[in-house]
Order: structure tokens, then sequence, then C-alpha cells
């Protein structure tokens, strides 16, 4: 008898706390905004690329220049990379230099490619505008021994060398240096 009156009892309690449908509403159900996919870089900061995923993607890369882009004995890439405001709008362009894996003289049709040698490896530089989407090749010399550098007051030069009129065949000695000043839509050639 006890347990029956138990059962009445427990029965009494839930059938008390049912409602209609069987759901009860107690108020607003909390928002919850589900966390974004990846996080925002923080106010400021430089995006990050991969100068030779970017380079392949870029269709105006000639195929010569993609032909480059495998990795050396050692496993890295012949590319070297840095983010620098080359145009002196406050925003950092990204600058890429591509260069052969070894600095051995090229076999190119039966002779030497001695541009190649005088410019430490280097066979082209690129500058891109890494906020448009995607990135712009803002300047790009796909040229052999051409050195590309900033200087202090905003102004990319190209170095590279040329024979004087008694060098020997394998050993220009004249450096030459091209200037060029960012003009808000293209790098411009000057002289100093």
């Amino acid at each position: 008898m006890r347990r029956l009156a138990l059962g009445l009892v427990c029965l009494g309690l839930l059938a008390g706390c049912a409602t209609a449908g069987g759901v009860r509403v107690e108020g607003a159900a909390s928002q919850v905004t589900p966390p974004p996919s990846t996080p925002a870089p923080p106010s400021g900061a430089t995006p990050s690329f991969d100068p030779v995923a970017l380079l392949r993607a870029d269709t105006k890369v000639s195929d010569k220049i993609k032909s480059h882009l495998t990795p050396c004995a050692g496993g890295r890439f012949p590319v070297d990379s840095r983010y620098v405001d080359v145009t002196g709008d406050g925003v950092t362009e990204l600058i890429v230099s591509v260069m052969v894996c070894d600095l051995k003289p090229v076999v190119d049709n039966g002779g030497l490619d001695l541009e190649v040698v005088r410019g430490n490896g280097f066979i082209a530089n690129y500058v891109y505008d890494i906020l448009a989407k995607p990135p712009v090749a803002l300047l790009a010399l796909e040229e052999p021994g051409m050195i590309l550098d900033q200087s202090k007051d905003g102004v990319v030069q190209i170095i590279h060398w040329q024979y004087r009129a008694k060098d020997p065949s394998c050993c220009p000695s004249q450096q030459v240096y091209k200037f060029f000043r960012w003009t808000g839509t293209t790098f411009e050639q000057f002289r100093r």
C-alpha cells in the first residue's frame, strides 16, 4: 500500500509539471555566435604569404621563372622575400627575388650565363601589393643578374653589371644602378 501511495504522489508531481504540447517555455533562449573560422589579424599586422605559391599563381610570371620554383638540394626554395613599404604610403609590400639553386655558371645555348653569376644568382625580382585581392605585381623584372634593393629614402634601386672596354669576357666590372620611384600608380625610372 505504501508503494502505491508513493507511486501516486510521484505521478501527481510529474503531471503537475506538464504543460500543453509537452514543452515548457521559461524565457528567451540565449544567442550564441559561432567563433570566426580564421582569427582576424591584429590591427596593423602585415599579412603573410607563401612567396612560391604567389609566384606560381601569378599568370604574368614567365614559365621560365616558374621552372626554377622547385626545392634546391637542402629542401629550401630559391626564393628570398621580405616585407617593406616601398611605395611610401605606410602600407607594407612584398619583395620577392628568385635565384638559381647554386651559383655555378649556368650553361645557356652553349655559353655561360655570366649575368647570373655576377648577380649572385638572382634571375627575377618582384614587388607585390599584398592588400589587393589577389595580390598584384607592382614591379616585375625577369632579367638575370639584377639585384633589387630599397634605399633609405623609399626609392627602389636595381643593381646590375656591365662590361667596360678592357674587361675580360668572364668578368664585367662596372656596377650600374637604376632607380625607380612610386608615382601612385606605377614605378617610374628616374635619374639621380
